[in-house]
């Protein structure tokens, strides 16, 4: 399943459990970095390109031992597949280049 339909799927779920997909919010998208270093970096280029950053050392028994700092990125936006999927790629493809990966997004209802 491409990240398109992964992305899809759970925007038709969403809308079945009757959340309102329709006016812009703030989505938070997770990425995972291996040290305060890159995530610094990573948040940095995330700021450049619009996004509000926070950046945070996780628990030492939360998820990869290599993958320490979580950075979520957030932007107002209209919740649509393409858009999401479009930003995820772009900001997936920037913390690989400090070691680290997207992991998911999500939002607050409005």
């Amino acid at each position: 399943m491409s990240l398109l339909d992964e992305n899809a799927e759970v925007l038709r779920r969403l809308e079945a459990e009757g959340r309102n997909l329709g006016p812009p919010r703030q989505i938070d998208f997770s990425h995972l970095l291996p040290d305060k270093e890159s995530a610094d970096a990573f948040a940095e280029i995330a700021r450049r390109v619009g996004f509000l950053t926070a950046v945070k050392q996780l628990d030492d028994d939360c998820g990869d031992p290599e993958l320490r700092w979580e950075v979520s990125a957030s932007k107002h936006m209209s919740p649509t597949c393409e858009d999401i999927t479009e930003t995820e790629v772009m900001l997936d493809s920037a913390a690989r280049q400090y070691g680290g990966r997207a992991d998911g997004w999500g939002f607050f209802d409005v």
